[in-house]
């Protein structure tokens, strides 16, 4: 059995909410069409995947370098906003790496369990990851969206894992936490599984470890 993980939700806790409160002390109150493009720029379904913000879409797949995505959303904060500030509010949402997962991706490894990665990220968050999760570095295959330049749920993604990897997709356990890119793997064959808030899929993953 192979694993194919998500990061946001699932390997790598974020809290959008962080990233959207920091935003909100940017944002130009005083304008009503500044707010308005703003909310449209960076919002909560945005953050979450729900591509309702093209901004962030485009930075997902590696379609605008970072500059261009702090570029533009400045347009929306007031007058004196800075690039760092905007990046440290972008950087907020992520949490520290927790150390259960951290072993249990070196519990996978020891046990010859092969993992792999895709995720729907960006420039900034993916050396954040490189940085703050070395066991990610164990996995047998890493698939970041802004490097393969497709983002999930389109079909595409999931071919193009197929593709480079030689792991069937109905040997495969997928866990991530929206649905829609669950439904979408369905039809390749992949075994699917939600994350929920409570991390309910940690114990399905020791089960297998201990089954080995």
């Amino acid at each position: 059995m192979n694993l194919l993980f998500d990061l946001g939700h699932v390997l790598v806790d974020i809290d959008p909410h962080r990233s959207l409160q920091a935003f909100a002390q940017l944002i130009n109150r005083d304008n009503d069409n500044q707010r308005q493009a703003a909310q449209s720029l960076i919002n909560k379904e945005g953050l979450l995947g729900g591509h309702t913000s093209r901004l962030i879409d485009l930075y997902q797949i590696g379609q605008i370098t970072t500059d261009q995505f702090l570029t533009t959303a400045l347009q929306a904060c007031r007058p004196g906003t800075t690039k760092q500030q905007l990046l440290d509010a972008w950087m907020a949402m992520l949490l520290p790496f927790r150390e259960d997962k951290a072993l249990l991706l070196r519990q996978l490894y020891e046990k010859h369990i092969p993992f792999y990665i895709l995720s729907n990220i960006n420039e900034t968050h993916v050396e954040w990851v490189q940085e703050h999760c070395p066991e990610l570095k164990l996995a047998s295959g890493i698939f970041f969206s802004n490097e393969i330049h497709i983002a999930k749920p389109d079909a595409a993604a999931y071919q193009y894992v197929l593709d480079h990897t030689d792991i069937k997709a109905e040997q495969t356990l997928y866990i991530d936490d929206l649905p829609a890119n669950l439904d979408a793997a369905r039809p390749f064959g992949f075994q699917c599984l939600q994350a929920t808030d409570d991390n309910a899929w940690m114990p399905v993953v020791r089960e297998m470890i201990q089954k080995m």
